[in-house]
């Protein structure tokens, strides 16, 4: 993780967090759709087709989580390359709108990509693995017949996560965007300057961003502790521009 990642586990740790260790959270078990009901794999293998993908698979496993809580809150920490318009397309499938930070990431996606581009470096525009995945890319920057398979990938695979949280019992996760507002501040760029985030506006911000398991009557379980000794566009044309 870069400076402003740092900083902001620092600012979870400052507001009362417990952070697993690096080795004990990317040992946990990574989101994939392979247990998910069999509507949501469809879903999830539709989006994959329709943002360009040509191989056949059916099922996908997401990278390891960013970070993750001594008691099993994942969080994840989006930064510029998660905005733009293939993620958009990935946040309006049915169940999307039952994840607390749906419509912010709506917004961000449509409104984001000109950072997403200044910050892609080239190998988070493609790389071998992707451009198989997706059957190539354009040139950095070009939105042609192709476009970024990275990016393609990446939007993917949040959406593994984030359909994985939603309906996997005992799963729980809290997105924190570098766009977001808490107690004030940018995110982002309180990160980048090392401004501290209110700690109390920081819990309760992730408490509000915290989704789990789909509950009866089709609410979320939001349960969560704290541990401090001081006191969280179309598919169509996604895979086409």
């Amino acid at each position: 993780m870069g400076t402003r990642a740092d900083n902001f586990e620092k600012a979870l740790i400052g507001a009362g967090f417990g952070l697993a260790t690096k080795e004990q959270h990317q040992g946990e078990t990574r989101a994939h759709t392979r247990d998910l009901p069999t509507v949501v794999r469809t879903e999830i293998a539709g989006l994959y087709r329709g943002l360009g993908g040509v191989r056949d698979d059916a099922d996908f496993t997401a990278g390891a989580w960013d970070l993750a809580t001594v008691d099993g809150l994942f969080i994840e920490f989006d930064e510029e390359l998660h905005f733009n318009r293939y993620r958009e397309p990935t946040l309006r499938v049915p169940w999307v709108d039952r994840l607390p930070w749906s419509s912010a990431y709506r917004h961000y996606s449509a409104s984001g990509e000109a950072h997403c581009l200044r910050a892609c470096q080239a190998n988070g525009w493609a790389n071998p693995s992707t451009d198989r995945m997706f059957g190539g890319s354009d040139r950095k920057g070009f939105f042609l017949d192709l476009g970024s398979s990275r990016w393609k990938q990446r939007a993917l695979y949040d959406a593994v996560r984030d359909a994985y949280a939603l309906h996997t019992p005992g799963i729980r996760l809290a997105r924190v965007s570098i766009f977001d507002r808490t107690g004030g501040l940018e995110v982002g760029k309180a990160m980048n300057s090392g401004t501290p985030l209110d700690p109390a506006a920081l819990r309760d911000f992730i408490r509000a961003r915290t989704t789990g398991p789909l509950q009866p009557g089709g609410s979320t379980n939001t349960s969560w502790q704290i541990h401090s000794e001081r006191e969280p566009m179309t598919l169509t044309e996604a895979g086409r521009n």
